[in-house]
């Protein structure tokens, strides 16, 4: 088991080459099976000029280094639609709120582990709005989203037979083996009092949810200061579709200055030749996410 904290800064070593090649800066979630798709190993302003490296491309994953064959299997952001899509879907675990399927808010997800040899989320750690912590195996859950991470009723929190533990950025974690258990506090929420606090509480933190930055856009924020002027000179001149996203806007400032290698038609009736650099001008004729995937795959490397 490692922690997700552990991941970041890990140092990426080629095998065949016998060398460093580069850092983990991040990992990307796929919602769809609660495991690690990829370890971005680059972190500029924008997420598509960064480098990946698919999990299933690794040979290990130890407390030092990040084992992989060669450098051969380092992709960019903007040449993998997975990792676009996943982006996209923004996923990041640590910071959701966890409820039942019966509406029960059970708390916030602070750190989670996973496994080395799978990738797979094996357990959460949450907080209450008192502060208090307890763990729940991923076994539970129904559904990973962007906010709200949905687990089945009645299996709330966890703990383990097990004396196996591990501490990790100052949480113990038990694993691999739980079993459920319901404090006292958690049966008193069946009383209709509970049942009306829990429902207020939850219309409160659902209403907070539309209102939270994107990973992009938090990206971008954080890079404010010198990078600033330089990020604003780039979305200037650039008309977004209305149905563009956050996440859209910002592979259309990427796509600024680059090369394409095919010709690509757009919905005004124009052509982006290939060869030629695409400009801020010509970006507000994409109109559809269909014709910004087709641009975004047939860019130069």
């Amino acid at each position: 088991m490692k922690c997700s904290a552990d991941l970041c800064n890990l140092k990426i070593i080629s095998i065949n080459e016998g060398k460093q090649v580069s850092t983990v800066k991040d990992i990307i979630i796929d919602p769809s099976n609660g495991s690690v798709a990829f370890f971005v190993i680059d972190q500029p302003i924008d997420y598509l000029g960064a480098r990946i490296i698919a999990f299933e491309d690794v040979l290990g994953l130890g407390d030092y280094a990040l084992i992989i064959n060669d450098s051969s299997v380092i992709q960019d952001v903007a040449h993998n639609s997975l990792a676009i899509e996943l982006l996209e879907r923004e996923v990041k675990v640590i910071g959701s709120q966890v409820l039942t399927t019966k509406g029960g808010l059970i708390g916030q997800v602070s750190e989670f582990m996973i496994e080395e040899e799978t990738g797979r989320i094996a357990v959460f750690n949450l907080e209450d709005e008192e502060g208090k912590t307890s763990q729940c195996p991923c076994d539970q859950v129904i559904t990973y989203g962007r906010d709200i991470i949905m687990i089945e009723q009645g299996k709330k929190t966890a703990q383990t037979s097990n004396k196996e533990r591990k501490l990790c950025h100052g949480i113990w974690w038990d694993y691999p083996h739980y079993t459920a258990q319901t404090s006292n506090k958690e049966r008193k929420q069946d009383t209709a009092v509970s049942s009306v606090n829990n429902e207020e509480r939850l219309k409160k933190k659902i209403e907070e949810f539309g209102k939270n930055d994107s990973l992009l856009k938090s990206q971008a924020n954080s890079n404010e200061g010198s990078e600033a002027g330089e990020g604003s000179k780039d979305t200037e001149g650039i008309e977004f579709s209305k149905d563009f996203n956050v996440f859209e806007q910002r592979q259309l400032q990427f796509l600024v200055g680059k090369v394409l290698a095919k010709d690509v038609k757009l919905e005004t009736g124009s052509t982006l030749k290939a060869g030629e650099r695409i400009s801020k001008e010509s970006l507000a004729g994409v109109k559809s996410r269909q014709t910004l995937m087709q641009l975004t795959a047939h860019v130069m490397k």
